[in-house]
């Protein structure tokens, strides 16, 4: 049967409107933000008291109240927020069934497990582990079915944009900033580099001379001025760069080729291979 999500009245009945009898599960906010690189915790859910009242809607609207979901946050490091996401949903589960007679039988956590960047994160089976934990301290031998999506920690660690430098400049004769433009950038499948969210780890073909290494801003090649992917985090790169080099940024499987535009300024969407 069709499992859909909700979070609001008008939406729930939408669905009974146009599929009756089928099974929802309630989305709820979390303190997701925090220890998150992309936080996913305002735009969708509710708080626990509108999905207690969603749930007996859905069940008098001829739904079946069937879960609860929340998600913590994209590229999440922080394992502890699960353990607050679960004694709350324990909570919603509790309620609901001592007061409402409704017994709901799964949690989706959505995902936010990290893949590689810059900073540490724990191995994927840490996660497990200690999520698993935080489902027994909260509902013992009896656990609800568990919908979870392994998302960038899957895929991430799987990709290599590579890109070429296409202008190195300064903004006078005595800046102390180095621009390096590259031919990707925000709108070619950087979009997660948006306030500087997700630091790549990036590489670069050519060898520091005698000259060594300068921090540079890093741009893109479009000309909307928000195409800037590092400005307040300084990427150093060596002096003896030049346009025509390539850059190659890691763990770019997750969230780039999907992200990027179709032609806006003329330029094609990314380009990918499998291997």
């Amino acid at each position: 049967m069709t499992l859909f999500a909700t979070d609001s009245e008008a939406d729930l009945r939408n669905i009974a409107a146009q599929a009756p009898g089928a099974r929802v599960y309630i989305r709820v906010l979390t303190e997701g933000s925090e220890g998150a690189d992309w936080p996913l915790s305002r735009k969708f859910g509710c708080n626990p008291e509108m999905a207690v009242e969603l749930a007996v809607l859905a069940r008098d609207l001829g739904l079946e109240p069937y879960g609860i979901s929340f998600h913590v946050g994209s590229q999440q490091r922080d394992i502890d927020v699960w353990d607050g996401a679960i004694a709350k949903v324990k909570v919603i589960f509790d309620r609901l069934l001592h007061e409402y007679g409704i017994g709901m039988r799964m949690v989706n956590m959505g995902g936010g497990f990290p893949a590689s960047y810059l900073q540490k994160t724990n191995e994927f089976a840490t996660y497990v582990e200690e999520i698993t934990r935080f489902l027994r301290e909260d509902f013992g031998d009896e656990a609800p079915e568990i919908i979870l999506e392994p998302g960038r920690s899957l895929v991430g660690d799987a990709g290599v944009l590579v890109s070429e430098v296409v202008l190195i400049s300064r903004k006078s004769s005595s800046a102390l900033e180095r621009w390096v433009y590259s031919d990707v950038g925000k709108f070619n499948g950087l979009i997660e580099t948006l306030d500087e969210a997700i630091k790549y780890p990036l590489g670069t073909e050519r060898e520091a001379d005698e000259r060594g290494c300068e921090e540079v801003i890093l741009a893109g090649p479009t000309c909307d001025s928000v195409d800037i992917m590092y400005e307040n985090y300084r990427y150093s790169l060596p002096l003896s760069l030049e346009s025509g080099d390539r850059l190659y940024w890691f763990s770019t499987g997750a969230y780039t080729t999907s992200y990027s535009s179709i032609e806006f300024n003329g330029f094609p969407p990314l380009e990918y291979y499998v291997i």
